[in-house]
């Protein structure tokens, strides 16, 4: 990695300090009195108990323990496009597509500035946008 990759790469890192530094399963944060994560800068991230009703509505029960939260919403201009943004992982996946109405398989669905826009309106404390771009 070249000097110019590192320095992009702790930008990033910077930028990223509001993310979770662990996850936790949706079942979890359901039982928890005050549902919470502890982010990168130290901080607690407080999520809101009726997206995540909202959310175990939209999934099966056997994924509740699968599913982690906060979803991610991946945005790299130079990897997707601009206004362009990705989301990951098959639970991930299972709630941004019943939420926007759209059909998607898989671990990995592209999203658009308008459904982003959608996605953070109805959950804006069980998403969060990551940062990334790609390095070399």
């Amino acid at each position: 990695m070249d000097r110019i990759d590192r320095l992009l790469s702790r930008q990033l890192q910077s930028m990223n300090r509001h993310l979770a530094k662990e996850k936790k399963v949706l079942e979890q944060l359901l039982k928890e009195e005050k549902p919470e994560v502890i982010l990168h800068d130290g901080m607690l991230h407080f999520f809101n108990k009726k997206e995540l009703e909202l959310i175990a509505k939209l999934l099966p029960e056997e994924k509740h323990r699968i599913l982690m939260l906060p979803i991610y919403i991946e945005l790299d201009s130079s990897k997707f496009g601009k206004g362009t943004a990705r989301v990951c992982g098959i639970s991930e996946v299972m709630v941004i597509s019943k939420l926007l109405d759209k059909k998607a398989e898989g671990d990995e669905m592209f999203i658009y500035r308008p459904e982003i826009r959608i996605i953070r309106k109805k959950l804006p404390t069980t998403t969060q946008y990551m940062l990334t771009a790609t390095l070399g």
